[in-house]
């Protein structure tokens, strides 16, 4: 298993797509390009670094050059998983935003893109009609379309930053060895996961491992995925269900201990889960 770069080959600075089916693509991945989605329906879980969160119908988001992410489709909903997708030249925005005072707000969406972005807005109608007709219009127009839209997103003040810059700028992707332990902490951390058989994935014994992990993320091997369960944990309090409960939290989170989860859950997030929820 590797974190998959997928370069989208632009033949301009705008790659526009559409996908409807049962599920998004279940893949961990990251690529140079910008890519702004529109949930037009769906939901499920949303990875982007080490942020854990849901993605519903209507959420709109920005995700920055080279960020590992993955939209993980729920099978509870009922229809197609519908979104417009629309991938952008990192270089292209840049030079953009140089020429004038008018694109200054180009500038502003690379930043805070390099977290990844969730747009919070009561109009999302509009945009919808917005990405709609992107794919209405010839490959010039959707240039200018995408601007209009990026445009509007930075009007829009509630915004959510989702992965930590900590966890964004110490995770090396380009350090192929580490792109498979992240990739298997996030695609198995609901199971169990034993360090040993996670070193010996990377051909490595379990002391040069640990020293390694730490290296690279400056964080041990247990706080990595105590947190990336934690993050999970908070998604699932925050939903809004009943049968979310705390033990429910912790056990499918991948905790085996509804002590240990109430002890590392308030040392991590400041609080005990039960007030979180």
């Amino acid at each position: 298993m590797k974190l998959h770069l997928l370069h989208k080959n632009l033949s301009s600075n705008v790659l526009f797509s559409s996908f409807s089916g049962s599920e998004f693509l279940k893949l961990w991945h990251y690529h140079p390009e910008l890519e702004l989605v529109y949930i037009v329906s769906g939901k499920g879980t949303l990875y982007v670094g080490d942020f854990i969160g849901s993605f519903e119908s209507d959420n709109i988001f920005l995700i920055g050059s080279n960020i590992p992410h993955m939209f993980d489709s729920s099978p509870t909903f009922e229809g197609d998983s519908t979104s417009i997708v629309v991938h952008l030249n990192y270089d292209f925005l840049k030079k953009l935003y140089q020429i004038g005072e008018e694109f200054t707000y180009i500038n502003s969406l690379l930043t805070l893109s390099n977290r990844g972005l969730k747009f919070n807005t009561t109009e999302s109608e509009k945009f919808k009609k917005l990405f709609f007709e992107l794919s209405e219009t010839s490959p010039d127009e959707k240039v200018i379309q995408t601007i209009k839209i990026l445009y509007r997103l930075s009007l829009i003040e509630n915004l959510a930053k989702l992965g930590s810059i900590a966890w964004l700028e110490q995770v090396k992707i380009t350090d192929e060895r580490m792109n498979r332990v992240i990739e298997y902490i996030m695609m198995n951390f609901k199971s169990e996961i034993h360090l040993d058989d996670v070193a010996e994935m990377i051909a490595m014994n379990k002391t040069a491992f640990c020293r390694y992990f730490k290296q690279n993320t400056n964080r041990t091997f247990v706080n990595f995925l105590n947190e990336v369960r934690i993050n999970y944990a908070c998604k699932l309090l925050k939903e809004k269900n009943t049968i979310n409960s705390v033990s429910m939290a912790c056990y499918n989170s991948g905790f085996n201990s509804l002590s240990y989860f109430s002890r590392i859950f308030k040392k991590n997030i400041g609080c005990p889960p039960t007030d979180f929820r």
